[in-house]
């Protein structure tokens, strides 16, 4: 209808969407736009551009080769291919993002990463029950602290941190070791369960300082299938599960607060002179950090 009006010497109709882009006819019958840079001597596609409805299947064709021309980039670069190439699609904006948007190869590329739906939550996360009845836990560590004086200077040694999370309340307790021992941990366990009470159920991941079959390497661990944490675990009427290997997201519950600890931990000793720092030094930070992160919903048990 417009080419009609042009050719007839008509004006278009006041109403008409094309009126405000001033088009005109060129010499092989194409509705061009006649811009401001009319009386330029450059030569330049998109000096006149030709006029293309969007819903015509050659405006579908010409998206489709300049985007994929400019390497299956964004709407406002395909749309700056096309026009700079000397074509102006009337609603074009609408029909790069529907193509964009269907493009299998953009898809591949910027495609966002699927979510997958979480799962339930155990029992021992849900069952009313005393604090720390059941419980995660995972060492973090090691730090250098100071071990004793000699002629020669200072002797240093390695301080490891054992975290006991409340799978219900959210709450921790943290216990220091002085080596990744079947001893050691059992010490510890001890003072845990003297301090917030028997517990039934542990949990933690099957990482390499809980496995005794590590030892082949020479490497400091805390052997679970040793027989005097067995026969404490018996004695005690405690069940230990480990989480299945390389499930890390699976002892997040405690994970999470291992994160939180070591920030709180970082920004105490962003204050002190870690060349001189103590066991019992190490032992007053992490039991301050402990409650700075411990959540106000967490009872004690009596």
């Amino acid at each position: 209808m417009e080419i009609d009006c042009l050719q007839k010497g008509l004006p278009l109709n006041r109403n008409n969407s094309l009126l405000k882009l001033s088009p005109f006819l060129d010499d092989e019958g194409l509705l061009r736009i006649s811009g401001r840079i009319q009386n330029s001597d450059i030569d330049l596609p998109g000096k006149d551009p030709i006029i293309v409805p969007a819903k015509h299947h050659v405006a579908t064709l010409i998206v489709r080769h300049y985007h994929e021309k400019s390497e299956h980039q964004g709407r406002h670069i395909t749309e700056g291919k096309i026009r700079s190439s000397g074509y102006w699609l009337v609603g074009g904006k609408r029909l790069i993002s529907s193509i964009l948007h269907h493009c299998v190869v953009c898809r591949k590329l910027r495609g966002k990463f699927v979510e997958q739906k979480m799962c339930t939550l155990p029992q021992d996360r849900l069952t009313p029950c005393p604090p720390f009845t059941y419980i995660g836990l995972d060492t973090f560590g090691p730090w250098n602290v100071r071990a004793r004086k000699t002629r020669g200077g200072q002797a240093n040694a390695k301080r490891w941190a054992i975290i006991f999370c409340c799978m219900v309340s959210r709450g921790i307790h943290i216990e220091v070791v002085e080596e990744m021992s079947t001893s050691s941990f059992i010490n510890a366990l001890r003072r845990f369960i003297a301090i917030r009470g028997p517990v039934k159920h542990i949990r933690s991941d099957k990482g390499s300082n809980f496995v005794g079959a590590v030892k082949e390497l020479n490497l400091n661990v805390i052997d679970v299938e040793d027989k005097a944490v067995k026969d404490f675990l018996s004695e005690e009427s405690i069940t230990w599960t480990f989480n299945p290997p390389y499930a890390s997201h699976m002892g997040g519950s405690w994970e999470r607060l291992i994160g939180t600890v070591r920030r709180i931990l970082d920004n105490m000793l962003r204050n002190t002179d870690t060349k001189h720092l103590t066991h019992e030094v190490l032992t007053t930070f992490l039991a301050e950090a402990c409650a700075i992160s411990e959540p106000a919903t967490t009872g004690t048990r009596i």
